[in-house]
């Protein structure tokens, strides 16, 4: 399967799930051993995606959402995909405070840190969102969106469905006045320490031209 295939097949998993569903939602995979991605934006029917949807951007691009894309991509070099999605679950988080707390092993696994709302399009979200990147974390809840980030495209597909399932739970937990507990600081350590050397591991790998190997959970 070629990456024009991958990003396809990609979109309209996710399209099926109800998690590309918005006009504001895009998709992007980077193109290994080039400062280019493949980008996907601004359709109102995701589950209608074909060839024509897709571009080919550079890394230099300011428009948007290729310019925040590209930013990721820049920033990241451990990111191969990134998703920007509207899951009923990610919106509803914000009724509950915005801030999505870790929850699962799996969580701490892969999308490191307690995904945190930010405000989208603006000179505060920059810094906010540079900060996440900093950190290495791979999702954060983004306006009323979800940002997910992948070190490949499997994992970005699971990291969002992850995101959302773990959403999801948490606000019919808090709905229900359930107690809420995050898993122990000591656990997200390991998992986050885990997660860093994978990611270094992917740096390494596109620094080269290369698709890093897909990361399993523990």
């Amino acid at each position: 399967m070629n990456i024009e295939e991958l990003l396809l097949a990609d979109c309209r998993r996710l399209a099926a799930k109800g998690l590309l569903c918005s006009i504001d939602d895009s998709y992007s995979l980077r193109i290994p051993g080039e400062e280019k991605m493949l980008l996907v934006s601004g359709l109102e029917d995701w589950q209608k995606i074909d060839g024509r949807h897709m571009r080919r951007c550079l890394f230099l691009e300011r428009d948007y959402p290729a310019a925040l894309h590209a930013a990721i991509y820049q920033n990241r070099g451990d990111v191969g995909a990134i998703a920007v999605s509207s899951p009923c679950g990610v919106r509803l988080v914000a009724e509950f405070g915005g801030v999505l707390p870790t929850l699962f092993d799996e969580q701490a696994r892969h999308i490191g840190g307690s995904a945190r709302s930010i405000p989208d399009r603006t000179p505060a979200s920059n810094k906010q969102l540079g900060k996440v990147l900093r950190r290495g974390d791979n999702g954060v809840l983004f306006g009323s969106q979800l940002l997910c980030l992948g070190m490949t495209s499997e994992r970005v597909i699971f990291n969002t469905e992850l995101v959302e399932k773990c959403a999801r739970a948490y606000v019919i937990a808090r709905a229900a006045g359930r107690p809420i507990k995050c898993i122990p600081w000591w656990v997200r350590l390991i998992a986050k320490r885990r997660l860093m050397k994978d990611e270094r591991n992917a740096a390494i790998s596109y620094s080269r031209g290369l698709k890093p190997d897909n990361v399993g959970g523990y």
